[in-house]
């Protein structure tokens, strides 16, 4: 397993800002707001994936994914349904249309995050790329990504498998989603997504779980899994 000096967190879709100001354009519709923003917003993982660990970094995105998804690639494939880095249509709702300044602003902030991720980044770290998913997607507690070139480790990602199960998670690699954000750099460093099941976390209601030992069992966990990693402990696979 590659040794592991730093966790770099890349939080990208846990804010609702500007959904509906200048940059958003997003209809006040409250069918619009339950269908596309409460269940694809990552509500929380902000807090979830929170540490006092001083080797481990965050990134966070300041705006709504429906404002700028700074996940999205250039020339990304979801711009043929609209799902680019701008956002044009979404469940079957439009947004508003930008002028040429209010797109190339959020392109540069999209630029300046990346550019905060990769000035983070070092050989010996470990981008973890952190979400959450609808509970009705997929039976599973945690998905794993990964993609399948240099920033993947199977020691790793077994690893942090582990780690869960040992806590009484269901895993499941890759799905319902792949791969994971690897901003180019000129050097080589280590990359996975871990994605959290909302009915791990929150209620039917969109309420925050009132069952402290969730709670407790959820951040021991994640410290372990941070501890271990930085710790460059193995894993029998």
């Amino acid at each position: 397993m590659t040794a592991i000096n730093k966790i770099v967190l890349h939080i990208p879709h846990a804010s609702i800002n500007g959904i509906f100001g200048p940059y958003g354009k997003w209809p006040r519709n409250p069918h619009f707001i339950n269908e596309c923003v409460n269940r694809w917003t990552d509500w929380y993982t902000d807090m979830l994936f929170a540490t006092t660990n001083e080797n481990v970094a965050s990134v966070i995105f300041p705006y709504s994914r429906f404002v700028c998804d700074a996940e999205r690639l250039d020339n990304d494939p979801m711009e043929a349904q609209g799902q680019g880095i701008l956002y044009q249509h979404f469940g079957g709702y439009d947004r508003g249309m930008l002028t040429t300044m209010e797109s190339e602003f959020l392109y540069h902030l999209r630029k300046q995050h990346l550019e905060m991720i990769r000035s983070l980044l070092t050989p010996d770290c470990l981008l973890i790329d952190c979400h959450s998913f609808p509970s009705d997607l997929y039976d599973c507690d945690i998905c794993i990504g990964h993609n399948s070139d240099e920033t993947y480790d199977e020691h790793l990602v077994n690893l942090v498998k582990r780690q869960f199960e040992n806590s009484n998670y269901k895993v499941a690699i890759n799905k319902p989603y792949s791969n994971s954000l690897s901003p180019e750099t000129g050097f080589t460093y280590k990359s996975l997504m871990i994605e959290v099941n909302k009915r791990i976390y929150m209620t039917r209601n969109g309420e925050l779980n009132p069952n402290s030992r969730q709670w407790m069992r959820w951040f021991g966990c994640i410290n372990r899994i941070y501890d271990t990693i930085l710790n460059n402990e193995t894993v029998t696979i």
